[in-house]
């Protein structure tokens, strides 16, 4: 098997405390770039295409690019220079963001050039955080560098293929079938299952009927997954005997028999309420009176809440192109934004609860649910 240039000398270019990979792949892209003007310009070009990354002051033909720029004291992997403008890069192979390291990049951003972006490459779209203006994953560099190779006549340097050959070694070219991220992160997904049903298992025992408004408890659905809680990819509890309709409210951790995508995939599951219907009304619902009614003020209601909730009705999503009638309304908002600053299971119970008490009143309170369980009764 051919080792190239690059994953041989890799394993020789350790540095007390930081991460060699990472630091080797952040040298030799920068080296691409500054070496390769022809290159820099049409990566410039793709990073302008973004919607957040505005460049209009910038000039891709004259620019620097620099590795380890001294932001006193700070060191952000990448600099790219243009006059008095700038591009910050942060590279991480499969290590996580420090606490505050791209607003800290940011503050000094600010004030010291003119305009200023802030780019974030990973190995996988699971470290994306801290809201950069631009994040990528090394996958995404190596289609670039692919698409630029492809429109070159002339022969190039060896060092292009070496280094999209050390990015398919450690597992960030083209995703696999079973890609390196599924396999890194698939104990910690099995926990994350685990944990919610956990938490469950904790709240389940609350005094859930004297806080809901028409004194119904909420109770585990029957049908078991694979931990306590779940059914149907979803993993919490159920308000209500019978679909008629129902009132399901916990997370949704694998949409797939509900044919949803999360929100915010690089924000994990979804914390949500979801309205079921039984499948012999399926023909019947979306044109009855109380259901459009429904379905209109709880979406002016989440609209006004200012509290990060979407009203996501699945039937009108056009990007999906398998519906399911079985579960047609969601008012979700990523588990992470429910659960931010939780520390202990105590914590995150006393949320999981105060949540979802809102989120059934703010549909039982509606007398328009209620004519439909009278009708369908």
């Amino acid at each position: 098997m051919r080792t190239s240039l690059l994953e041989s000398l890799k394993k020789y270019c350790p540095r007390e405390g930081k991460d060699s990979l990472e630091n080797f792949i952040t040298e030799a892209f920068a080296w691409l770039l500054q070496n390769f003007p022809d290159f820099s310009e049409y990566f410039l070009e793709v990073l302008k295409s973004y919607p957040n990354m505005k460049l209009d002051s910038f000039d891709p033909t004259n620019c620097e690019w620099i590795t380890q720029y001294n932001f006193e004291g700070l060191f952000p992997d990448m600099v790219c220079l243009s006059g008095d403008n700038a591009i910050v890069f942060e590279h991480k192979a499969w290590s996580n963001l420090h606490e505050h390291q791209l607003k800290n990049y940011v503050n000094y951003s600010e004030n010291h050039f003119k305009t200023h972006k802030m780019v974030l490459i990973t190995a996988s779209q699971y470290q994306h955080e801290q809201d950069p203006d631009l994040a990528l994953c090394w996958h995404d560099i190596h289609d670039i560098i692919t698409r630029w190779i492809n429109r070159q006549n002339d022969n190039l340097p060896f060092i292009f293929k070496d280094f999209l050959d050390l990015l398919n070694s450690e597992g960030m070219g083209p995703p696999a079938p079973i890609s390196h991220e599924s396999i890194k992160y698939y104990y910690s997904s099995v926990n994350l299952k685990n944990e919610i049903s956990n938490l469950v298992r904790n709240v389940e025992s609350r005094k859930w009927s004297s806080n809901i408004k028409n004194g119904y408890s909420l109770f585990i659905e029957e049908r078991k997954g694979s931990v306590y809680g779940e059914a149907w990819g979803r993993i919490g509890l159920n308000l209500l005997d019978k679909w008629r309709p129902g009132i399901f409210v916990g997370i949704l951790v694998d949409g797939n028999d509900h044919h949803t995508d999360p929100i915010n995939l690089n924000k994990g599951p979804d914390f949500c309420l979801i309205i079921s219907f039984h499948n012999d009304l399926h023909n019947l619902y979306r044109t009855n009176a109380s259901y459009i009614e429904l379905i209109n003020n709880l979406s002016k209601k989440i609209s006004k809440s200012n509290e990060g909730w979407q009203f996501y009705d699945h039937l009108s999503d056009s990007n999906q192109k398998s519906k399911n009638k079985w579960h047609p309304i969601h008012i979700r908002k990523p588990m992470l934004d429910v659960f931010w600053g939780t520390s202990t299971i105590e914590d995150q119970s006393e949320k999981f609860y105060q949540e979802a008490i809102k989120l059934i009143n703010l549909v039982t309170e509606e007398p328009s649910f209620w004519k439909l369980r009278e009708e369908y009764k």
